[in-house]
């Protein structure tokens, strides 16, 4: 329907938003992307909440040099929609560079307010080539 199809082009728009954010290190930005019961699974297996994972990126601690999504797909379903996709970035951790390679998933949620946040992400790493 015009309705998904709509809200899929929204997920996408806002996954690119959410990618852009990450690049320019607008935390404000981004912090109204999350959702406050956020659960973001990295592909080491380290899983913060909303305020942990923004607070990594506040201190420095985490931050992304080279970003960048492919082969996105996008389910809509009621009120939410789930992105799967390809991740390639190369990000500081702790001071060292580190090239990251994964597949990942991402659940968007509408809320009572209309506006679409990210609920859960959970990465994947793929084995280095």
């Amino acid at each position: 329907s015009d309705l998904t199809m709509g809200n899929a082009n929204l997920v996408l728009a806002l996954e690119e938003l959410r990618r852009q954010t990450l690049l320019a290190d607008d935390l404000s930005a981004l912090h109204g992307l999350l959702a406050d019961d956020l659960v973001y699974v990295h592909s080491t297996g380290a899983c913060d909440r909303k305020d942990s994972y923004l607070a990594k990126l506040s201190s420095g601690s985490l931050r992304y040099l080279e970003l960048n999504f492919s082969e996105l797909h996008v389910q809509v379903l009621q009120q939410s929609a789930v992105v799967s996709g390809r991740m390639a970035a190369v990000i500081m951790k702790d001071g060292q560079r580190k090239n990251v390679a994964s597949l990942f998933m991402t659940v968007w949620g509408c809320g009572a307010d209309g506006a679409w946040r990210l609920h859960a992400h959970q990465g994947t790493p793929l084995p280095a080539t």
